[in-house]
């Protein structure tokens, strides 16, 4: 029997009057507040995690809400500070009240968004009791929207004051990869291949975990070949080719039903409304079988419930809205659960004393640590899978060659090595990476122009064309918010990083580099490295960074406390070092690394991290690599580390295909 749908309970024509907002509806404006920053902005973000202000925008929001303030007020405490005689304003004060000021200007236009929607915002107090005649008795509405005070009862497993806690229900969050994989694949094509690799996984479709793998090999093997495909491709092959003979058993009858089910909501996704979408999607992936077979039916029906009616109330508030909107905002959701996070008041404070927090610098201590780790490589005790099948697993294993992004993802955790580094499961795409690759493939090009035109580099125009080259050649890998923003960032970026350099740079150099057939104790290593500067034999090993310098301090270090195997990039550094000195085609010998932040700083200056890599660096890192390719060899990485926030893991335990521990 088909689950029966929430939706049919909801009651029709909502009142065409101010309404409480919702979480995602509040997240919605938040995010329209933020794409509209105009460049210069002080809050705006190029890189990371754009929407972060969000966190700010609900607690600021809602201080100023329960206060009374006025963005009028905060703007007269500001200058006030400014002006205090005798005191020196300093760069970082200027900057913090810039962004503060930026800020209460946001929410002048979030309390016109919300006049324009007709909504109004109840948190965290009512406006009555804020002493401001309350909007919701003017239109009627007695209580701020709740999706249990109107959905059907039930135990759903999750917190009702938290709407994002139903997104961690295991059902809902495999919902959720299905509806994500239709809106990447509309809006950029192959794009949700890591999704598609994921959902296959549904214990509704049935499909054995090696054909599932078989396939994801497949795809990689035929990467640099004429026969190029994707995921998504090959499984409408398979799924569409006939048995060769009467013999064949044919494809599996889940990859047929998943191919089916797969094609049919992209058919339509553009089509129909989000409920009807959702409704599609139950019944052709089988979930609504799968739910009215289970023995927790009526937990599962609860929740799928509450998240239908979820979704249809923010269909009857806004007809118009589509899948990427929707899946946008239920990805940023989570953010909803610091608006309840507000700092305590001192009822001495004034206004701006009050709001510094929001902006004002935190003083940050490192500790210093001189000692070793006790172990080569972490022990993990996290959940465990089948073995591949004997074949392809000694495949895998002895094909394999030791590289610095392997070594890292082993120590981070043997079920990423397995799934990201063996089997080679679909990579996701995102903008940061792309960005990373265009700029990457722009300082390549700048370096080899140099080494053909009599060691003269050419004007930075020319750096900034080849980057815009790439970002354009690649632009399906980009939302349209995403391309405009990455563009321009690039350009400011790449134009200073070049002025800054161009007159330093030495041109003694080889770019791209890659380095096979290196053994070491007996384990096979190989690299590419971006850049070697000589000063004779002696190699200054370069290797280019996007993202922020100054979060990069811990992947810099050596083995601590906080850090007991040493950071990821301190452990390229030191690779690479071994990598080049055991080369045997020539006699070069690494006397350094440094990493080139492409990106500069909050203050807009550009760093250079160069590390000396001592003998006890070599020495630690040779016996790292040495015990994870003993490791590998003894197929050691079907258990992972068990970390909280371990996306393999999770998916491991989220999808059952966690067995007992291997001997």
């Amino acid at each position: 029997m088909p689950v029966k749908l929430a939706a049919e309970q909801v009651p029709l024509g909502m009142p065409h009057q101010f309404l409480p907002i919702t979480a995602l509806e509040k997240i919605d404006l938040f995010t329209r507040l933020i794409d509209d920053f105009p460049e210069g902005h002080p809050l705006k973000r190029y890189r990371g995690d754009v929407y972060f202000e969000i966190v700010n925008f609900q607690r600021l929001f809602s201080l100023m809400m329960k206060e009374g303030w006025t963005s009028e007020q905060v703007n007269q405490a500001i200058d006030q500070h400014l002006k205090t005689p005798g005191q020196e304003v300093l760069p970082d004060t200027i900057e913090w009240t810039d962004k503060l000021r930026a800020a209460v200007h946001e929410y002048d236009n979030y309390q016109s968004l919300l006049v324009q929607y007709q909504r109004y915002d109840a948190s965290p107090v009512t406006a009555v009791e804020a002493g401001i005649p309350s909007l919701a008795s003017q239109v009627g509405v007695t209580s701020e929207f709740s999706i249990t005070t109107l959905a059907p009862q039930g135990e759903t497993g999750y917190d009702e004051e938290d709407p994002a806690t139903l997104l961690e229900h295991p059902l809902i969050e495999k919902i959720v990869v299905v509806l994500n994989y239709l809106a990447a694949e509309k809006e950029i094509p192959s794009s949700g291949e890591a999704l598609l690799f994921e959902l296959l996984h549904g214990p509704w479709f049935g499909i054995p975990v090696q054909e599932i793998n078989n396939l994801v090999l497949e795809v990689a093997d035929r990467q640099y070949t004429e026969y190029i495909t994707s995921l998504r491709r090959l499984l409408y092959e398979k799924s569409h080719t006939p048995p060769s003979n009467l013999f064949a058993t044919g494809p599996h009858p889940g990859l047929q039903q998943a191919c089916q089910a797969i094609e049919q909501l992209l058919t339509i996704a553009d089509q129909v409304s989000l409920f009807d979408l959702l409704q599609t999607l139950l019944q052709e992936t089988g979930i609504a079988n799968y739910i009215d077979r289970s023995a927790d039916k009526d937990s599962l029906t609860a929740v799928l419930n509450s998240f239908t009616w979820l979704l249809t109330v923010e269909v009857q508030r806004n007809p118009l809205l589509g899948l990427s909107r929707f899946v946008h905002q239920l990805a940023l959701l989570p953010y909803s659960r610091w608006a309840v996070s507000l700092p305590p008041i001192d009822k001495d404070s004034d206004v701006l004393e009050t709001l510094a927090i929001f902006y004002r610098p935190a003083v940050r201590a490192y500790n210093s640590f001189d000692g070793s780790p006790d172990e080569v490589i972490p022990a993990h005790q996290g959940p465990s899978i089948a073995r591949l099948e004997l074949s392809i697993e000694d495949k895998l294993v002895h094909r394999f060659v030791m590289h610095a992004t392997a070594l890292n993802s082993y120590l981070r955790c043997p079920l990423d090595f397995y799934f990201h580094i063996l089997l080679r499961t679909p990579f996701p795409r995102n903008e940061a990476t792309e960005f990373g690759s265009a700029v990457h493939w722009a300082l390549e090009l700048l370096f080899r122009k140099m080494q053909s035109n009599h060691e003269a580099f050419p004007p930075g125009e020319s750096l900034v064309k080849d980057f815009e080259d790439y970002l354009h050649r690649h632009r399906a890998s980009f939302t349209t918010e995403q391309f405009n923003r990455r563009l321009a960032y690039g350009r400011v970026v790449l134009s200073n990083y070049y002025e800054e350099y161009v007159r330093r740079w030495n041109t003694i150099v080889t770019v791209e580099r890659n380095f096979r057939n290196v053994v070491v104790q007996g384990v096979p290593l190989k690299g590419k490295i971006d850049k070697l500067e000589f000063d004779g034999r002696s190699v200054n090993l370069v290797d280019y960074k996007t993202g922020d310098p100054e979060k990069s301090i811990e992947r810099l270090s050596p083995p601590s406390p906080t850090v007991p195997f040493g950071g990821d990039y301190w452990r390229q550094a030191v690779f690479y070092k071994i990598l080049v000195d055991n080369y045997q085609q020539k006699t070069w010998t690494v006397n350094s690394a440094e990493f080139d932040f492409i990106e500069p700083d909050k203050s807009g200056a550009y760093h250079k991290e160069k590390l000396f890599i001592e003998p006890q660096d070599v020495e630690t890192v040779t016996q790292q690599f040495r015990a994870a390719w003993q490791r590998i060899s003894d197929r050691n990485f079907y258990t992972g580390c068990g970390r909280p926030h371990c996306h393999w893991c999770h998916f491991v335990k989220s999808y059952g295909l966690s067995t007992t521990p291997h001997e």
